[in-house]
C-alpha cells in the first residue's frame, strides 16, 4: 500500500498546522510579538475534540467495552461529533445554546437521540447534564456515560501530543499559550506538559463575559448568559487544577464574534470561541509589552462552518448586535448605500420576451437562441406569468429524447407555485418571489444570493415586464463608479 494512503480516519487526527495570524485584519496591529494560530479545526471532525475522542475510544477498547455499546455523551456537541465520526453509537446531551448546525451534522452522522440540557445548570442539580446522563445510563443496559468534566478518562497523553506539536513547531520558543476554557482538561494538561519543557511560558485562559470559571464564584447560574459556545461555565469545573492558568481574560460576545468574522475574512475558518481566544491573545500581547521576538500561540478549537445560521449570517449577527462599528458600516455600505435608494426601474431593463405554456419546446429553444437568452418567462391564461424555462434544461431534455420538439412547454417548465415539489414528474414547482419595478436594488441584491435570475412583474403578478440578473446589478454599479458586490 502507498505510504500516502492512511487506513483509518483516526490516523489523520493531530499534526495540525501552526500559522501566523499577522495577515488577519485587526490581529497584529500595534503588537510587537508574533501571534500564531494552532488550527485544530483542521482535524477530520473539524475540532480539537477529535484528539479527545480518539483517546476515549482507545480506552473503551482497552476496557473491553464493545464498539456497539451505546455512549451517552455530554457537552456542546463537538465531542459527540468526533465520537460519531469514529463510528460510535450515541445519545447526545446538548446545551440549549448549541447551534442547529451541529444538530444537523449529528443527525447526518446517525445520531437521532438528542437531549437538550439547561444552560448554566449547576453540578448536582437534576437539570445538570451529568445527572440526566446518569439517569439515562441507569435505564439503558450496557451504555457508557462520557463527560470530560468528570475526569473519568485519562486525557494526559492526548494533550501531551498537542503540547509536543506546539514545541516542535515553534522550535521551543513559545512565550504564551492562549486557549478557551470549558471543561478545564485542555488547560490543565497543556499547562502541565508545556511548563515541564518551557518553565517561563504563560498560560492565558479565555472565557466569555459572565462566565464564572476564573472568578470561581457561585451565584444564580441562570443569570449568567452568553452566546459563544465551547468556552465558559457558570461554575469552576473540577477538572481545572488550581495554578494551571496564569491569567484570565474575559471576552464579550461582540468582540468574539467580530474577531471570528475577521478570521474568516483572512482565510482562517475558525468559530466564535476561536475569535474570543484571538481577541484575548491580542489583549495579552498589548498589555504584556512583548518583544519583537516573542511568540504567542492560540488554540483555534473548531470551525466556522458549524455556524452557518449564526456567525456566517449577516442578518443574525446584526439582530444580535455582534458586529463591531466598522463591520456594521461596511455591511451597510455593501447592502444599502452603494445602491443609493435605486430601484429595479433604474436598471433600464429591456421589455421581456415571453412564450406561452402551449408553445412547443422547439419554438422556445429557437426563441432563446435567437435573442441569446439563458431563460425565457412562460405565460398562462390572460398572459399571466406562471413560470420559466431555461435554455440548458430544454436542450438537454431534447438531446436525450426526454422531450419532443413538438411537446408543449408546460410539460417541462419550472412553475411558480407554493405547492410542494411533485416528485416523479418533469414538472417542478418553484417558490415565487414578487419583484416589481419599485423593488429596491438592495433587496434585489439579497435575492441574488440564492437565485440566478429575477422576473420583474407588476404588483398583481399579471404581466412579466423584464428579466434581471446579477450582471445587470454589476453593470449598474460600474456606471455609478462604485463597483462593490
Amino acid at each position: 500500500m502507498s505510504k500516502l494512503c492512511i487506513t483509518t480516519i483516526s490516523d489523520t487526527v493531530g499534526r495540525t498546522p501552526l500559522v501566523s495570524l499577522s495577515g488577519v485584519d485587526g490581529v497584529s496591529h500595534g503588537v510587537a510579538g508574533e501571534i500564531l494560530g494552532k488550527l485544530e479545526y483542521m482535524n477530520p471532525g473539524s475540532s480539537i475534540k477529535d484528539r479527545v475522542a480518539k483517546h476515549i475510544v482507545a480506552q473503551l477498547s482497552a476496557k473491553g467495552i464493545s464498539k456497539s455499546a451505546p455512549l451517552v455523551v455530554a457537552g456542546p456537541g463537538n465531542l459527540a461529533i468526533s465520537l460519531a465520526m469514529l463510528g460510535r453509537s450515541l445519545t447526545c446531551l446538548l446545551p440549549e445554546r448549541t447551534t442547529t448546525d451541529r444538530v444537523r451534522l449529528l443527525k447526518s452522522l446517525g445520531v437521532t437521540d438528542i437531549v437538550r440540557t439547561l444552560d448554566g445548570a449547576l453540578p448536582g442539580s437534576p437539570e445538570h447534564a451529568c445527572e440526566i446522563g446518569r439517569r439515562i445510563v441507569k435505564y439503558r443496559a450496557g451504555s457508557v456515560y462520557i463527560d470530560e468534566e468528570l475526569g473519568d478518562w485519562d486525557l494526559s497523553a492526548c494533550y501531551d501530543e498537542l503540547a509536543a506539536e506546539l514545541i516542535e513547531q515553534t522550535d521551543g520558543t513559545l512565550d504564551a499559550l492562549v486557549l478557551g476554557v470549558d471543561t478545564g482538561n485542555a488547560a490543565t494538561h497543556l499547562s502541565r506538559a508545556l511548563k515541564a519543557k518551557l518553565p517561563n511560558i504563560q498560560i492565558i485562559g479565555v472565557e466569555p463575559t459572565n462566565s464564572a470559571i476564573g472568578e470561581q464564584t457561585v451565584d444564580n447560574p441562570l443569570a449568567r448568559r452568553w452566546l459563544c459556545e465551547d468556552i465558559g461555565r457558570a461554575y469552576a469545573p473540577r477538572a481545572l487544577l488550581p495554578g494551571s492558568i496564569d491569567m484570565w481574560i474575559q471576552v464579550s460576545d461582540r468582540v468574539a464574534y467580530s474577531m471570528a468574522r475577521r478570521l474568516v475574512q483572512g482565510g482562517v475558518f475558525a468559530g466564535p470561541s476561536s475569535g474570543a481566544s484571538v481577541a484575548a491573545a491580542r489583549m495579552y500581547a498589548v498589555s504584556a509589552c512583548l518583544q519583537p521576538s516573542s511568540r504567542v500561540a492560540v488554540i483555534l478549537g473548531d470551525t466556522a462552518r458549524n455556524y452557518t445560521d449564526t456567525l456566517l449570517s449577516d442578518d443574525w449577527m446584526l439582530a444580535h448586535d455582534l458586529l463591531d462599528a466598522r463591520m456594521v458600516a461596511d455591511l451597510q455600505r455593501t447592502q444599502i448605500e452603494q445602491y443609493r435608494a435605486a430601484s429595479i426601474e433604474d436598471l433600464q431593463l429591456p421589455a421581456a420576451v415571453t412564450v406561452s405554456e402551449n408553445d412547443s419546446m422547439h419554438y422556445a429553444v429557437a426563441l432563446m437562441a435567437e435573442h441569446d437568452f439563458s431563460q425565457v418567462p412562460v405565460t398562462g391564461p390572460s398572459r399571466r406569468l406562471i413560470g420559466y424555462l431555461t435554455l440548458s434544461a430544454a436542450q438537454t431534455l431534447l438531446d436525450n429524447h426526454v422531450a419532443l420538439p413538438t411537446d408543449p412547454v408546460r410539460k417541462f417548465m419550472l412553475r411558480f407555485n407554493p405547492a410542494p415539489r411533485n416528485v416523479g414528474t418533469a414538472n417542478i414547482r418553484k417558490e415565487y418571489w414578487l419583484i416589481t419595478p419599485e423593488t429596491p436594488l438592495s433587496e434585489l441584491s439579497r435575492f441574488f444570493e440564492s437565485h440566478s435570475v429575477a422576473f420583474v412583474t407588476d404588483a398583481s403578478r399579471k404581466f412579466c415586464l423584464g428579466i434581471a440578473t446579477k450582471q445587470d446589478l454589476i453593470s449598474f454599479l460600474a456606471r455609478r463608479h462604485t463597483f462593490r458586490f
